[in-house]
Parts: C-alpha cells; sequence; structure tokens
C-alpha cells in the first residue's frame, strides 16, 4: 500500500511535465525510469475515458482563447489573491483569462529570501513580477504583538491555546477571529479538536477525523479486508465491535408475524460465545467449533434442568447455544457475500456489490440516527464507491483485494473539513490560516524538528533527480520555506501571536530545541515549568475539568499549609456538588486506611451481607469443597465467581497446545470409563494383584478413542504439539497402570466406585448432609474420582492430579487443609461413607494421586480420621467468612510470572502490585483476623498498626 501511495503522488505530480521533462528525468536512475514508464503506461490507459488536472486546465485555455470577450462578460474581472506553489497548468489557464479580462495579482511577500522563493516563482509564472519587498531584519511589525512560552510537551501547548483562547473570548474577541495552527498535523490536530470540544469551544478547520476513519469508512474497509484476514476470530469480533453491523430479527411488538426490524448485533456476547467455541479462522473451522459448542451447550442445559438450585446455569447454557447458531448463521452469511459467486468481473459490478454490502450490514437502514458528522462522510464514501464503478476499461478483470486497496487510496486522499470557516475558532496547519484577519493566532510545535518540520526524501523521486525538471517538480527540500512563509504571514496578519515550544516528548522521551523562527519572532521564550505551575497561573479555567482541577491544586496547596485532611477535600464545591467525586474519595480514603472496609471486600462493615451472600450451613445452600477452597484461596474471587457469576474468558488464539484443564478432564474422563468398566464386569483384580494384559491394552483403547474424540472438537491446540501431548498422554497411562497396582498393593485395597456423584445434575444421589460442628451442617455436592475398599471395612478416598505435587508437599496429618485450600479429602470421606454405608468409626484414608510425568507418578494423603476434626475447623472458619460478608481481595505477592494467577486480582495482567500492598495495611485490623488465622496461622503482627484515618499520599 505504501508503494501504490506512493506511486499515486508520483503521477500527479509527473503530470505537469513536458515529455522532454520526463524524458530527462528518466535518465537519472533505473528506478526513476520505472516511475516515468509507469506514469505514462497509466496516463495512455486513462486517456481514452478520463481526464485529469491538467488536461481540463489546457481544454479551459482553449475555450477562454475561442471566444475571450465571451468570458470577460461572464467573468468580470479577476483578482488572483495571496499565490502560493502554482503549476504551469494553473498558471496557463490564469494568464489565459488574464489576457481575456482585466486581472490584479494580490501577492504577499515577507522579505525573508527562503520564504518567498515559490511565490516570486508562482507570480512570474503568471507573467507579472513580484515588487521587492524590503528585507526582513527584525520580528513582527509594531502592530503585532508576539510572545512566546516554553512548556513541558504537546500536550499543555494544547492547554495553553485553549486557556489563550478563552482569555481573547472573555476580552470580547469573537471566535471566529482565533485560531490554534500547526507545523505538522500529529499530534496537534486530534489534541486540539478533543480540547475545543472539552471546552465547549466551536471550531472549524482541519479535523482529526477523516472519511477513511470515519464510521463507515473504517467499517466498509475493514469489511472487505476480512476475506484476506482468513477470517479469524479476532479480526471478525474486532470488526463487529467496531462497525454499525445490524441485523434483520422478528418484530415481537408488530401482530404481523412477517413484520421484521434491524438492530445492531450483540457483539460482545457472540465474542464471548466465539471464544468459548475456541474459534480460530477459516468459515470451516467456524462452523466445526460453533456446531460442536451448540451441541455442547445444549447436553449441558439438559444436564442441569433437572436440578432447581442450577436451573440458572441451565438457562445461561441454552442462551448460549442459541446465540452460537445465530452466530454462525451471521457469519456464514457473512462470508457467502464476501465470496459472491459468480464473482464479480468489472468495476462497475464490484462497485455494485459492495453498495449492497453497505446497504446489507453497515447501517444503510439506520443511518438517520448517526450525528450529522457521520452521515456526512458516509455520503462520501458512497460516491467513492460510484466514483470507483466508473473505472471500467482500466482493467480487464479486476479483483476484489484490487478494488479494496483502490477504495483506500480513494477515502485516503477525500479531505475532511469540519464546520465553516468563521464559525468557531480555526484549527489546521499555519498555511490554513493564510488571508484570514486574525485578533489572535497561537502556532503550536515550534521546536525543530516540528517547526520547521524534518522531511525525509523522497524514495521514488528524490530531490537530486527532481531538480533536472527545472523547478516543475516541488523538492522536499522547497518545504521549509513554505512553512516559514505561512508562519510570517500569520504572525504578521494577527493583532495578536502566541508561539509554544514544548520542551519534551513524552512519547518518545526526547528533548527538544526551540524553533530558530520562534527566536526570530520573540527572542527568548517564557518558561513555564510544568502543568501545574500552567495551572496556578490561568486567570480563568478553559472548562469545568480545569475548574475542577484548580480547586484540589488550591485546597492541596492549603492543606500543605494547614495540615487539613481529607473532610475538608469533599468540601470543594467543584468536589461537594458531583455525587462521582465524593464517592470516589470516600473509595479511595477507605482503601487507603488500615481498615478493612466494604470497598476491601467487607460486607459487613458496608451492611450489604443479607442482600448478596447466602449462607452455606443456611439450610438452603448446597455447596462444594471446591467453592470453600476457593474462598480459602481469594474470597475476592469467590464473591466474583460465586456471588456475583462472574467468570473469567479463555482466549482460545493462543493456545497452541492442548489447555492444562482440558488434559486433565481428558485423563479423568479415560481412566473413569476403563475402571467402571473393569468394575461393572467383575473384572478388577484381587488387593495386591496386577492388572491383567488385557485390560493394560483396553486402557490405551480407550485413551485413543477419547483422544480422537477431543480432537474432533477441536480443543488439543495445533496438530504438530498435539501428537507430542497424544504420545505422551498414553505413554502416561501405560506408567498409571504400574503405579495403580503399587497403591493397590500398599493399601490392600480394591475399587468399588468411580466418578461417585452426589447432588451432581444427574446423578444417582443427593447432596450430602454433612456435620461441621456446633450443631450445624451443611449440603455438599461433589464427584469423587475414586473410592477403593480397604481391609476391615475401611475406605481409601482418590482424587487425581494430572498437574506438579509441588503446591502438595507439606500436606500432611500435621497439615491437613493447607490453610483451607484442600478440603476435598475429609469432605469426600464423609460423602463416601454415607453414600456406601460405611460407619464413621471405620478407618479412612484419602490420598491425591498424581498421575502424569509431570506429577511424578506420586500420591499425597493422611489418615482422614484423625484429620477430621482440623479440617472441618477449617470449614467453619470458611461458612463463618462466607456468612459475616468478608470477601477480601488476596492476590499472590507481586513477582513476575509468566501467567495470571487469580483473573479477579489481576483482571488486567498488569500485575498485584497495588493490591498486595494495601492487603499488607490492612493486614492487623480484626475483620480480618479469623481468615488470616486459617490461611496464614505464623504471620508476624504488627505493634503500631496504622490509625484508620491515615491515608498516605
Amino acid at each position: 500500500p505504501a508503494t501504490e501511495r506512493a506511486l499515486t503522488r508520483a503521477h500527479r505530480e509527473l503530470s505537469e511535465l513536458e515529455y522532454g521533462q520526463l524524458r530527462a528525468l528518466a535518465a537519472q536512475s533505473p528506478r526513476a525510469a520505472d516511475v516515468v514508464r509507469i506514469h505514462q503506461q497509466v496516463a495512455a490507459d486513462l486517456e481514452a475515458g478520463f481526464s485529469n488536472e491538467q488536461q481540463l486546465s489546457r481544454a479551459a485555455v482553449a475555450a477562454v482563447r475561442a471566444d475571450p470577450s465571451a468570458v470577460a462578460r461572464q467573468l468580470g474581472p479577476m483578482i488572483v489573491f495571496l499565490p502560493q506553489r502554482i503549476t504551469d497548468s494553473q498558471a496557463g489557464l490564469l494568464r489565459a483569462v488574464g489576457e481575456a479580462t482585466d486581472t490584479t495579482i494580490v501577492a504577499g511577500a515577507t522579505g525573508a529570501e527562503d520564504a518567498d522563493a515559490a511565490v516570486v516563482a508562482s507570480v512570474g509564472r503568471l507573467g507579472a513580477e513580484l515588487d521587492a519587498p524590503a528585507r526582513r531584519g527584525g520580528r513582527a511589525g509594531a502592530s503585532a504583538t508576539v510572545e512566546a512560552l516554553s512548556v513541558s510537551d504537546a500536550d499543555d501547548e494544547v492547554r495553553h491555546a485553549v486557556r489563550a483562547v478563552v482569555d481573547a473570548a472573555r476580552a470580547g474577541t469573537p471566535l471566529g477571529r482565533c485560531a490554534i495552527v500547526y507545523g505538522v498535523e500529529n499530534p496537534y490536530v486530534r489534541l486540539i479538536s478533543d480540547a475545543l470540544d472539552a471546552a465547549g469551544i466551536p471550531r472549524c478547520g482541519a479535523t482529526s477525523r477523516t472519511v477513511e476513519t470515519s464510521l463507515l469508512g473504517r467499517s466498509l474497509l475493514d469489511m472487505l479486508a476480512l476475506r484476506d484476514r482468513g477470517f479469524s476470530r479476532r479480526v471478525v469480533m474486532a470488526w463487529l465491535a467496531g462497525a454499525p453491523v445490524s441485523v434483520r430479527r422478528p418484530d415481537d411488538s408488530s401482530e404481523d408475524a412477517d413484520s421484521h426490524r434491524w438492530q445492531a448485533v450483540p457483539s460482545a456476547a457472540w465474542e464471548r460465545e466465539a471464544r468459548a467455541a475456541r474459534v480460530e479462522s477459516g468459515i470451516d473451522n467456524w462452523r466445526r467449533r460453533l456446531t460442536r459448542y451448540a451441541e455442547d451447550c445444549t447436553a449441558e442445559a439438559d444436564h442441569h434442568a433437572a436440578d432447581e438450585e442450577q436451573a440458572w446455569r441451565g438457562d445461561r447454557h441454552r442462551r448460549s447455544a442459541e446465540r452460537s447458531l445465530e452466530l454462525l448463521g451471521f457469519v456464514e452469511e457473512l462470508h457467502a457475500d464476501l465470496e459472491p459467486r459468480p464473482a464479480p468481473r468489472t468495476w462497475a459490478e464490484l462497485a455494485g456489490w459492495c453498495q449492497k454490502l453497505i446497504q446489507k450490514y453497515l447501517g444503510g437502514r439506520l443511518r438517520r440516527s448517526w450525528p450529522d458528522e457521520e452521515r456526512q462522510m458516509a455520503e462520501r464514501v458512497d460516491r467513492a464507491v460510484s466514483r470507483l464503478g466508473d473505472l471500467d476499461g482500466t482493467d480487464d478483470e479486476p479483483s476484489v483485494a484490487a478494488f479494496g486497496r483502490a477504495l483506500r487510496l480513494e477515502l485516503e486522499g477525500a479531505a475532511h473539513r469540519h464546520g465553516h470557516l468563521g464559525a468557531g475558532v480555526l484549527v489546521g496547519p499555519v498555511d490554513l490560516a493564510l488571508g484570514v484577519e486574525l485578533d489572535l493566532a497561537v502556532v503550536c510545535g515550534m521546536a525543530e524538528g516540528t517547526f520547521p518540520a524534518r522531511r525525509n526524501d523522497d524514495a521514488l523521486l528524490p530531490d537530486r533527480e527532481r531538480l533536472v525538471a527545472g523547478g516543475d517538480l516541488p523538492a522536499r527540500a522547497d518545504r521549509p520555506g513554505d512553512d516559514h512563509r505561512a508562519l510570517l504571514a500569520v504572525v504578521a496578519a494577527a493583532g495578536r501571536s502566541l508561539l509554544l515550544h514544548p520542551r519534551g516528548d513524552l512519547r518518545r522521551a526526547a528533548d527538544r530545541s526551540p524553533s530558530r523562527w520562534l527566536t526570530e519572532e520573540a527572542g527568548e521564550a517564557e518558561e513555564v515549568p510544568s502543568f501545574v505551575a500552567g495551572l496556578r497561573r490561568t486567570g480563568f479555567p478553559a472548562h469545568a475539568q480545569e475548574y475542577d482541577t484548580r480547586c484540589v491544586l488550591d485546597w492541596h496547596d492549603a492543606r500543605t499549609r494547614t495540615a487539613s485532611g481529607w473532610s475538608e477535600l469533599a468540601q470543594i464545591p467543584g468536589v461537594r456538588q458531583r455525587p462521582e467525586l465524593r464517592r470516589g474519595i470516600e473509595l479511595r480514603r477507605a482503601r487507603m486506611s488500615s481498615r478493612l472496609t466494604r470497598f476491601d471486600g467487607n460486607l459487613l462493615a458496608g451492611d450489604l451481607r443479607g442482600t448478596v451472600v447466602a449462607h452455606p450451613a443456611g439450610g438452603s445452600e448446597t455447596t462444594s469443597a471446591s467453592r470453600l477452597e476457593m474462598w480459602a484461596g481469594c474470597p475476592h474471587a469467590y464473591f466474583m465467581r460465586h456471588v456475583l457469576r462472574v467468570e473469567a474468558i479463555d482466549d482460545a488464539d493462543d493456545e497452541h497446545r492442548i489447555s492444562p484443564l482440558e488434559r486433565g478432564s481428558l485423563v479423568h474422563r479415560i481412566l473413569e470409563r476403563w475402571l467402571a468398566e473393569a468394575i461393572d464386569e467383575g473384572a478388577v483384580p484381587a488387593p495386591g494383584a496386577r492388572w491383567p494384559e488385557s485390560w493394560r491394552t483396553h486402557l490405551l483403547a480407550v485413551g485413543e478413542q477419547e483422544c480422537k474424540r477431543l480432537a474432533a472438537r477441536g480443543l488439543v491446540g495445533r496438530r504438530l504439539y498435539w501428537e507430542h501431548d497424544r504420545r505422551q498422554i498414553l505413554a502416561d497411562l501405560v506408567r498409571f497402570l504400574d503405579f495403580d497396582d503399587e497403591q493397590r498393593a500398599r493399601y490392600r485395597s480394591q475399587p468399588v466406585a468411580v466418578e461417585l456423584g452426589f447432588g451432581m445434575p444427574h446423578s444417582a444421589s443427593g447432596p450430602v448432609r454433612v456435620e461441621i460442628g456446633d450443631g450445624r451442617s451443611m449440603s455438599v455436592r461433589g464427584s469423587i474420582d475414586r473410592v477403593e475398599a480397604t481391609p476391615h471395612g475401611g475406605l481409601l478416598v482418590v482424587d487425581y492430579k494430572t498437574g506438579s505435587s509441588r503446591a502438595f508437599e507439606k500436606l500432611g496429618a500435621d497439615d491437613p487443609t493447607l490453610g483451607g485450600h484442600r478440603l476435598q479429602l475429609v469432605l469426600y470421606d464423609l460423602a463416601a461413607r454415607s453414600l456406601l454405608g460405611i460407619a464413621d468409626t471405620a478407618d479412612g484414608h484419602g490420598a491425591y494421586w498424581f498421575v502424569s510425568t509431570k506429577g511424578q507418578f506420586s500420591d499425597v494423603g493422611y489418615a482422614t480420621n484423625a484429620a477430621r476434626r482440623q479440617v472441618l475447623n477449617a470449614v467453619n472458619a470458611i461458612v463463618d467468612g462466607v456468612g459475616d460478608g468478608l470477601f477480601p481481595l488476596h492476590p499472590d505477592e507481586p513477582v513476575w510470572r509468566p501467567w495470571v494467577p487469580c483473573d479477579y486480582c489481576d483482571p488486567d495482567g498488569m500485575g498485584t502490585r497495588d493490591q498486595w500492598r494495601d492487603l499488607q495495611r490492612k493486614r492487623d485490623d480484626p475483620a480480618l483476623a479469623r481468615y488470616l488465622d486459617l490461611v496464614d496461622p505464623g504471620r508476624e503482627r504488627s505493634q503500631t498498626p496504622q490509625r484508620a484515618e491515615e491515608a498516605p499520599r
């Protein structure tokens, strides 16, 4: 695209040259010869059906000379006002008109040789001679006031510019006689536009909005690019999120069954479903993944239908199934529309096809609700598409890709201006203010590198080659002179000028020297040390935000002198009148205190407990071991996940391999299915006996089948990685058989149940009631991976783990819960006894089996009878914490990790330093004592806890 843009610019410039000049230019280098050849070929291809500016000018000259008296009667006297750079074709037309009627040339000269060179040349092309101006030896005329400020960066420049406009307006200057101009567009046009809009000051002139980046422009270009970008989920969803895409839906408010209405697509909901379905790219992938996901969601919905407590999950899964199928239908239709059959074969057909896409997908029926500016730019997009349809005959068979590139170039070149001249502050490059009478001119960017700007040589036609055209090709080296001329003209024409120098560039961490032209015009610039210093010197705030900031600054200065506190901040008028600021101060004060407040997860302190939290031991709530363990790990995560029901969404694009969660589920399914078949057939070996060869072979067969099934669902990552992972899983199954033999021999046990569910959807048994002490009980649900019978009527409860055993190394009889993080073994032991009719006094044992190479085929466990009281004490502490509304964040210590340990503590993945610091400050609050006694019983306690009202700066 960059080369196409450069060739387009070169073609326009070369159109001014005669044949001899083109030959001389082509002789400069092979590259220049290629550029000239392409230019001539394009001109020849377009000559039959199109005319360029030069041809139109020549035709106009011929018409004028054919009947000059008629031209004189129709036009009357002509004034050429402030000519700048004029091409030969433009000069020829003006000369012809000048010969036919009275003509006056009003040319402006500055007295600076470099600045006047282009004007002198243009006047000469018109057949006139510029009166020699007095050579400049000083600053602007006596009638002009020129001031200069040196500020920190471009953002601060714009703040001072807007303040200057506000001060001028308060003094009676009309806004239409004020201008804010600059030498380079980036970053000033956006900063100035945003600042004036924030201040409610009308503006006209340049804008950061372009036809290409308008709502319809960018949406259409992005839609046409979906094909070339493989219909990837990221690209499609980014387009849906930013485009005015609408879909046709039945109109429930109409009695007509065939009535429909158009509404915006649910892009956020579709994004969640596409991620959950693990969609990657390609229409076939969309079909497979979304279809499979819809089937899975429907099955899950049916699975939860019979459980009243889990009915909300069933409803959510059913909605997900409906949305995923709706998304699939939309994507399939979009793909078909972007791959039309038969394909368009002419520019006119391509333009018609594009117009249908706009009408169908991009607000064709809803434009009336768009802002006026967007509707105007949308009309320009429509016209650009229509113009491309006129290119028939220039290309035998244009492609969709060529159409997209041509449309982008067309929209890039479509200049856009905001408002009307005189209706507000003029904003734009400095040459936009030429000839405009101003009372105030503010010039931004007066630093070397931006005014004058650095000019890189043209890659296709450098200046040394352009010289052979005799000045008819503009050189990059001439542009600083144009900028200088425009600056001098604007400063001379304005009653007051303010030149702004940015000392630094925070975007690039660089220092910047004042422009040579600033020194010439204003001498030494007054330095404004900082944003705060600039705010202090402001007599009248430019807008409400600046007023509020100044109020806070005044409060800060007074606080420094009088040591006032947070309460005085709340009395500032700008704060007192805005509830959101008062609440923000309350939140900030609370979080920076040493007390655990409602803003830190202490819902009891905020009197919110009864409205959002059901007590797990209250009789109606059913919980699980993993849910209780989650509270111990991070109460805030428990609150988000199980109270507010906010779930983190995985991003499938980064998963080149099977996820640890899917891998663990796969191994569980393999072992469950294999062992269940062995139990059903009575083929389980006696305690101490090895598995027979037939059942060893059968385990591998089951493993192969489940691996193929998971691969068909698209949940195994890239094929190359999956082949390695699949072999590793099957190898682990072989090792598992030996490990299983060893464990059964060790405990003299024999498996009697697998995936023993209770309280789960479609499980044979309901929730199990567990006595937790103090006369309280709670309903527990779950699914036990494996239960084994041991000698003398005892039992062994097993939970499979496919990850590392590192986090379980300290688990044992001395610490059976690891700070409340491991409760499964005892709770599952109690549930298994209830379900299988095993006495409470019978021996029991619980163990985690690490059934992978990563876990080194090890086991960790303890005797459940001896640990029961200790585990139930931890359960009691957790139940009380939930019931008391205690949900503080408990982030991991902030060290670098290649993963995010808790999506709820670190939702943006930027680390938990601030959250960790807040927790350390509040550790001695009595409200946290029971929680910390559970998870960190050996902690050190501060001897001088911070006062609640203290708030570090």
